[in-house]
């Protein structure tokens, strides 16, 4: 997704997003791409009233084999439901996400309504859930996107986050996807990079909390 606005339709849209997130008391992300048009649109967000958040890079993968994501084995197991969720939700707590609860009413709508375009992994050690990530799959694309990422700050730099990769990936070779794409945080941009993955663009959310 990327944006194409003039100067007038990117007023519109801000200002119609904004009203939409007002009436219906729901925070509200703008994704920002490089390559995103108008070339001031980041500018017009901060003026509107939107906090940027940590810029991200976009990375990209053509999907062939696994053998760059060989890592040592883990109990990793998908979630189907609303209470496999609760590891996610336990994971995101113990690395300080505040908004867990919230996310997991999402996750949870996507698992039950549209199944297929969305998997949740979680890696556990020793019967306790350590790791977790998403993979999101759009109907009618060539593209896997992964996303939510997260090990707990006590099991990191034991290979987790590469073991959960390579379950997406492997996932999305079978679904018939031919690339994964990511935005990724400095943290696992390198582990990514050693493995194929190239930067096409960049991107940076911008975040707008609803008047109450």
């Amino acid at each position: 997704m990327h944006s194409r606005l003039g100067d007038i339709e990117a007023a519109e849209v801000i200002r119609d997003e904004m009203a939409r997130a007002d009436a219906h008391g729901y925070a509200l992300e703008w994704k920002l791409y490089g390559h995103d048009e108008p070339a001031d649109l980041a500018d017009r967000l901060l003026a509107a009233g939107f906090r940027p958040d940590a810029a991200e890079t976009v990375l990209a993968l053509t999907l062939t084999d696994t053998s760059a994501f060989a890592a040592p084995a883990y109990d990793i197991r998908r979630v189907h439901d609303a209470d496999g969720l609760d590891a996610v939700v336990e994971i995101s707590r113990e690395i300080g996400r505040a908004n867990a609860d919230e996310e997991k009413q999402r996750l949870a709508a996507v698992l039950r309504d549209t199944p297929d375009e969305m998997s949740v992994h979680v890696a556990y050690a020793d019967g306790e859930p350590v790791a977790c990530g998403r993979t999101h799959f759009a109907p009618g694309s060539d593209l896997a996107e992964l996303a939510g990422g997260r090990t707990r700050t006590t099991h990191r730099r034991r290979g987790l986050f590469t073991a959960l990769v390579a379950v997406r990936l492997r996932e999305a070779l079978a679904r018939g996807r031919t690339h994964l794409v990511v935005d990724a945080l400095p943290t696992s941009e390198p582990i990514l990079r050693k493995r194929g993955f190239h930067a096409p663009t960049w991107t940076r959310p911008y975040l707008y909390e609803p008047t109450r």
